[in-house]
């Protein structure tokens, strides 16, 4: 059975989106072939020279949980398992970066000794998750292109950040199926979260449960952002909740073929627009509103946006924005520019008077963009200045020497 059709659609769609905007097939084949893969073999070296590696004859008991879910994923590639002395609750995996080579999964003891079989593989599950649909390859290039994730451009870091959050949430799903209890994997994350053993307290599923729909209530109200690189445990276990409850995962229980489910994709939908949170008041909407249309409106004084002024519009909104292209697409669509414009900057002045600098500057910003000076543009900004702003003339005139001094630079041919 191809569990690939398990994936959540928006990771799938991300994921590929970045392989192609990273250049995937070149990067990896000029990894290959620069042998960039030894940094791959350092880590196998490291885990063989200092940590633990399973092997069936050698700790039976112990290596059956992997075996399972190798055998419930239908995994057969060559892998090898590691236990790490370690106290904290983490794991982890590497892909295969030479043929003949085994993938790597490693699994802290302080994880292996909190979790029972069944916890233990979903977490199993869920590292494998990550090498079955290659998003870890995924991970792979953006570490070689971004060494420690440094240096990235806003847009492309704030997709990223999205996707590496909606590639956990398909993992979990890989590991739901390798433990087959969804209790089993909420006991799991509960153990994670807070540390303790249910060896001496009984868990009480309904209420924590009940909780974690408060949490998602709670979230929701509050637009709350999420900044660590894994979604909340609350998105993650409502996440699994709609994924045991769907015809695709019963289809895999009856295995049979995989069906779609359009309620788990409507319900996954309004779930992971949690997710797409960067900015979370109501004034950040109309700053984002704002610049999309301010920035359409002066682009379009001379009838043609240039490439420079859509790209200073977007960068700018990926302040408050995953996707600012379809913010952007919207009003074009709609037609309806000046009105957002006048709409958006008016809001803005009653919430803080001060933001009128930055919106001028904004403009004149995006006026200077294509490294030409229309006339029309200059009085454009004069009337804006004037009338919206009210600045007087020798403000306006300050405000865009001030732009212009040190960023313009002439076309030369």
């Amino acid at each position: 059975m191809d569990y690939n059709n398990i994936r959540i659609k928006l990771e799938q769609e991300i994921g590929k989106n970045l392989w192609e905007i990273l250049e995937g097939d070149v990067i990896s084949k000029i990894q290959k072939e620069a042998k960039v893969e030894k940094s791959g073999n350092y880590y196998k070296y490291l885990l063989e020279g200092h940590s633990f590696k399973l092997g069936q004859d050698l700790l039976p008991e112990l290596y059956k949980p992997f075996k399972d879910v190798c055998e419930a994923l239908n995994f057969t590639e060559p892998i090898e398992f590691y236990i790490s002395n370690a106290p904290d609750f983490n794991a982890s995996a590497s892909s295969s970066q030479e043929e003949g080579e085994p993938h790597l999964v490693n699994l802290n003891s302080g994880l292996v000794n909190a979790l029972d079989e069944d916890e233990l593989r979903f977490v199993i599950g869920h590292e494998l998750g990550h090498i079955i649909s290659k998003n870890i390859d995924i991970k792979g290039v953006i570490d070689f292109v971004f060494p420690g994730y440094q240096r990235i451009p806003l847009i492309l870091y704030n997709k990223i950040s999205l996707w590496d959050k909606l590639s956990e949430l398909t993992a979990d799903r890989y590991g739901l199926i390798a433990c087959g209890d969804p209790n089993k994997c909420v006991s799991a994350f509960f153990k994670m979260s807070s540390g303790l053993s249910l060896n001496r307290f009984n868990l009480n599923f309904a209420t924590f449960l009940e909780e974690n729909e408060k949490l998602l209530e709670s979230f929701k109200k509050e637009n709350t952002i999420n900044v660590a690189s894994h979604p909340m445990n609350p998105i993650r276990i409502k996440a699994l909740e709609y994924f045991a409850q769907s015809t695709a995962y019963k289809s895999i229980l009856g295995k049979k073929s995989i069906e779609s489910d359009p309620t788990l994709t409507s319900n996954m939908e309004e779930l992971t627009n949690l997710l797409l949170v960067i900015r979370n008041s109501e004034l950040d909407q109309h700053r984002s509103l704002f610049i999309a249309s301010a920035g359409l409106v002066m682009a379009g004084i001379d009838e043609q946006m240039k490439k420079e002024e859509y790209e200073t519009i977007i960068h700018q909104l990926a302040n408050f924005l995953i996707f600012p292209e379809q913010l952007l697409q919207g009003i074009i669509d709609q037609k309806s520019q000046n009105d957002v414009f006048l709409q958006a900057a008016s809001t803005i002045m009653q919430f803080n008077p001060a933001e009128r600098d930055p919106m001028f500057e904004f403009l004149t910003s995006v006026a200077l963009s294509d490294n030409q000076l229309f006339t029309k543009e200059i009085e454009f900004l004069y009337e804006v200045g004037a009338n919206l702003f009210k600045y007087s003339p020798k403000e306006i005139a300050q405000k865009i020497s001030h732009v212009i001094r040190g960023n313009f630079i002439p076309k030369l041919y």
